[in-house]
C-alpha cells in the first residue's frame, strides 16, 4: 500500500502541521519511552528528544512520517478514556485531561479536521473548565474566543444574558457575554435609480465582505432595490464535558439572542445521550464528541 502523503496548501498550514506533529510526539512521550518511540518512528532517540524539547522542528516530509507512525499507537479517544479517574460514587476526575496542553492541542486538531469546510468566526465556551480547550481550538482556527461568565464584567456596559436551571441541583445560573462580542445579523435595503447603479452597489458590498443581491425593481417608486445582509458570526460552541446539556443549551440560546448562528458543538466527553433532546440542536448544527460514555 503506497504511503499516504498529507499535502499542505500554504507555508502557514505546513508550519502548523509540523508544530502539531511535535505536540503529538510530546503526548506520546508521556505514555511511551524513547526506546518505544524509536522503534515506531525509526528515528534516533537523540533526534526525538530534540523535537520533544522544542530545539528543532521536523521538516515537512519527516513530520508526515512521524505523524503516521504515531497515529498507529496514539488513539485520542482511548487516551482520554485512559486518563479518567473514577471514584466510588461514579463521578470522574478529568484534571489530567484539561490540564495537559499537548492532549488538548491534539483535540483541537481533531476539531479542525471534523469541522473542515464549516464557516466558523467565533468560538464560545462557558467558564471555567472548557476555557483551555476552547482557547486552543480558537487559536487553531484563527478566530476570537468568547467566554460566557456567571457574572457581569466591570467596564462592560451592555450584555446578552441567559438564565437556566441546573437539572441536578435546581440551582439557577445566569451566563453573560458582552453584547458586541457576537455579531448579529442585520438587513438593510438600498434604492437606486438605474439597474446599473444597483448592480455596481451589489458588487461594492460583496467586495467589502457583505452578502448583497439585487432584489428587483420597485415599480411603484421606479427604483431598483438592493438587499444587504451584514455578515453575522457563525459560532462553534466548545466544552470539556456534556452531561445534562444545561450549559450547552444556555450557550445555544445566547447565540440565538445575538441573532447569530450556531455552526457546531464540540466536546471532549459526553455522558449518555439524554442531553440531546434537551439541547435542541439548531438546523445544520454539527455535533462532534471525542469520547461517548
Amino acid at each position: 500500500m503506497p504511503r499516504q502523503v498529507i499535502r499542505m496548501a500554504t507555508r502557514t498550514e505546513d508550519l502548523k502541521f509540523r508544530l502539531a506533529t511535535v505536540e503529538l510526539l510530546r503526548m506520546a512521550k508521556k505514555q511511551y519511552t524513547y526506546k518505544k518511540l524509536q522503534e515506531e518512528t525509526n528515528l534516533p532517540v537523540t533526534v526525538l528528544s530534540r523535537y520533544v524539547k522544542g530545539h528543532v522542528l521536523p521538516n515537512s516530509e519527516r513530520a508526515q512520517e512521524i505523524w503516521q507512525a504515531l497515529s498507529r499507537i496514539i488513539n485520542l479517544e482511548e487516551e482520554i478514556r485512559r486518563r479518567l479517574r473514577w471514584d466510588d460514587d461514579g463521578f470522574f476526575d478529568n484534571t489530567s485531561i484539561i490540564s495537559d496542553t499537548s492532549l488538548l492541542s491534539q483535540a483541537a486538531n481533531y476539531a479542525i479536521a471534523k469541522f473542515a469546510g464549516k464557516r466558523i468566526t467565533k468560538v464560545l465556551t462557558a467558564a471555567v473548565d472548557g476555557i483551555p480547550l476552547a482557547t486552543l481550538v480558537a487559536k487553531a482556527l484563527g478566530v476570537n474566543l468568547v467566554i460566557a461568565k456567571p457574572m457581569k464584567e466591570v467596564g462592560v456596559s451592555t450584555f446578552i444574558e441567559e438564565t437556566y436551571t441546573l437539572s441536578e441541583s435546581g440551582r439557577t445560573v445566569t451566563l453573560f457575554v458582552p453584547r458586541n462580542a457576537i455579531k448579529r445579523q442585520k438587513k438593510a435595503k438600498e434604492k437606486y435609480r438605474t439597474e446599473r447603479e444597483a448592480l455596481e452597489a451589489t458588487e461594492r458590498w460583496k467586495r467589502k465582505g457583505y452578502e448583497a443581491y439585487l432584489a428587483g425593481r420597485n415599480t411603484s417608486r421606479d427604483v431598483y432595490e438592493v438587499e444587504v445582509l451584514r455578515i453575522y458570526d457563525s459560532v462553534l460552541i466548545v466544552d470539556d464535558v456534556i452531561k445534562t446539556g444545561d450549559v450547552q443549551s444556555a450557550l445555544i440560546n445566547l447565540v440565538k439572542k445575538a441573532k447569530a448562528e450556531v455552526s457546531g458543538i464540540f466536546a471532549l466527553i459526553a455522558i449518555g445521550d439524554a442531553w440531546k433532546k434537551k439541547m435542541q440542536l439548531p438546523k445544520n448544527c454539527q455535533l462532534e464528541v471525542i469520547l461517548q460514555l
